[in-house]
C-alpha cells in the first residue's frame, strides 16, 4: 500500500485515499504499516459485514459486481446469482453483458464458486466466454473436456496475474498440462498460497503421477 501510494503521488501529485476491501477469512488486517522510520496509513473495509444489496441494487455495473466480495462465504452462490439478474436487468447491450459475465465468473473462482450455464435472456453468444469454458454443458464430451481445459488454464492464469503479477512465468508450463484434475489441484493450490514461492514449491513437489493418470 505504501509503494502504491508514493507512485501515485510522485505521477498525479496528490496522495490517494487507499482502501482494502478484506474479503478473506479470519479477523482484517490492521489499518495501517509501520517500520522503524515509517507509518502509512488506509481504510479496511470488512466485506463480509456488508449487505451485498448495498451494491447489488446500484445502477452502475461495475458497483453491482463488487457485491460478490460482500455479504458471507456460504451465502456466495446465491448473491452471484442475484448479481447475475441485475446485470443483464440494467445492461442492454450484448457484448457487454457478456464482458460481465466473464468477471462474475472469474470473481467466483475465488472464491470456489461453480457455476453452471444457464439458459439467459440475452443473445449474447456465452460459449465465447470465460463462463461457458468452465461450465460448458453441451456438446460433446471431447469438446467438453478441451473447453474445460481452456477454462481451467485461463483461470490459473489469471489469478497468478491478480494475486502475484506472474501469469507469464507459469504459461509455458501450463500449455504443457493436459491432466483436468491436475490443473483443478494447481487453481486450488494457487488460491490458498500466500506467498509465490508457496505455489512454486508446490509445482515442484507435486505427484508426476497426477499429471499423467487419466481423469
Amino acid at each position: 500500500m505504501l509503494i502504491y501510494s508514493l507512485a501515485i503521488k510522485e505521477k498525479f501529485g496528490q496522495k490517494p485515499i487507499q482502501i482494502v476491501l478484506f474479503v478473506g477469512k479470519g479477523n482484517p488486517p490492521s489499518s495501517s504499516f509501520r517500520d522503524e522510520f515509517t507509518t502509512h496509513r488506509f481504510k479496511v473495509v470488512y466485506m463480509k459485514k456488508i449487505d451485498p444489496d448495498e451494491f447489488i441494487k446500484g445502477e452502475k455495473p461495475e458497483e453491482v459486481i463488487v457485491g460478490i466480495l460482500a455479504g458471507k462465504f456460504k451465502e456466495k452462490p446465491q448473491i452471484i446469482e442475484k448479481v447475475k439478474e441485475r446485470i443483464v436487468e440494467i445492461v442492454k447491450n450484448d457484448k457487454e453483458i457478456a464482458k460481465y459475465i466473464d468477471s462474475i465468473s472469474f470473481l467466483a473462482g475465488l472464491f470456489d464458486v461453480k457455476i453452471e450455464v444457464k439458459p439467459m435472456p440475452i443473445q449474447v453468444d456465452i460459449r465465447k466466454t470465460f463462463l461457458y469454458k468452465w461450465g460448458e454443458e453441451e456438446g460433446e464430451k471431447r469438446g467438453f473436456e478441451k473447453g474445460l481445459k481452456e477454462g481451467l488454464k485461463e483461470s490459473i492464469l489469471r489469478i497468478a496475474q491478480v494475486k502475484f503479477k506472474k501469469a507469464k512465468q507459469i504459461k509455458n508450463f501450463l500449455e504443457k498440462v493436459e491432466n483436468i484434475k491436475y490443473l483443478k489441484k494447481i487453481e486450488e493450490e494457487l488460491i490458498r498460497a500466500k506467498t509465490w514461492e508457496d505455489f512454486i514449491k508446490f509445482l515442484k513437489g507435486s505427484n508426476s503421477k497426477i499429471r499423467n493418470s487419466k481423469r
